[in-house]
């Protein structure tokens, strides 16, 4: 939280604006890439939550990696239910994906976790070959540098990726959905902090916690919600998507390294911003 602070004020003092972090961030390989390639890229990250809620009801949420073990997902997904299972297409380890330590945001409000775990892409990254995609292989899905006060309407219009487990009716087996969405709005919400992305995604149930890909191929925040009238169903309101700064905060207050995201957030708060 301090190193935020901290550059917040070298932003001010610079006149630094979001625009000039995309600027970096549009490079000729973001700018161009495909909708199939960032699913391609990012789906190995994807893991499969199932909870089982105080009532004894099992429920399904997504979680993503972004690096060394460490998932993302909603607080109110994992806050006061059991974790059951987790559940990869790619991850090949010797045992179960298991949770240790679980950290939560201070303020209650911010509906996000990450979750330490023994999930690991190592053989994937090493021992697969995806023929004509090999330049698609990572392990972690690369966080955003977009911090609240950069926040305009830059984003609003751009395309994003969702990726998650919502329940598809009669499929026998779990599966992986995505979907090609557009930014709408970017809202504060009165009940909570931090911006809020309005995505055209329909919010269904299971899409807690997924993540949401800026078509420039980095995070643009995670889907907490849908902001919906009291007693109408969720899937007829808005996807709310959290954007990263408070995520960027849990990693740096926790003081988590996620090597390759924890080094861009380090170029990040030190004023580096070449390679941002």
């Amino acid at each position: 939280m301090n190193a935020i602070k901290t550059l917040h004020r070298r932003i001010r003092r610079k006149l630094l604006t979001i625009k000039d972090v995309l600027a970096r961030r549009m490079r000729p390989r973001n700018r161009e890439a495909r909708f199939s390639d960032l699913f391609h890229a990012y789906k190995p990250s994807l893991v499969f939550i199932e909870i089982e809620l105080p009532s004894g009801d099992v429920s399904g949420a997504t979680s993503f990696h972004i690096g060394r073990g460490y998932l993302v997902t909603a607080r109110h997904v994992v806050d006061g239910n059991k974790i059951r299972r987790l559940v990869s297409h790619h991850y090949t380890g010797p045992a179960d994906i298991k949770v240790g330590r679980i950290y939560l945001p201070a303020d209650p409000r911010i509906d996000l976790a990450i979750l330490e775990t023994n999930f690991s892409l190592t053989h994937y990254m090493t021992k697969t070959t995806i023929v004509g995609r090999e330049h698609l292989k990572t392990d972690h899905i690369p966080l955003g540098g977009h911090l609240d006060d950069w926040l305009g309407d830059e984003f609003t219009l751009s395309k994003a990726l969702l990726m998650g487990y919502p329940p598809v009716p009669r499929s026998k087996d779990l599966v992986l959905v995505a979907i090609a969405a557009e930014v709408n709005a970017v809202v504060d919400k009165y009940d909570g902090p931090h911006p809020h992305f309005i995505i055209s995604a329909i919010p269904r149930g299971g899409f807690s916690g997924a993540p949401v890909i800026s078509e420039y191929g980095f995070l643009l925040g995670v889907m907490t919600e849908s902001l919906v009238k009291e007693g109408r169903a969720e899937e007829v309101g808005f996807a709310a998507v959290v954007s990263i700064q408070p995520l960027l905060d849990l990693v740096d207050d926790a003081g988590i390294d996620t090597g390759k995201n924890t080094e861009f957030m380090k170029r990040l708060f030190s004023g580096d911003w070449n390679d941002v």
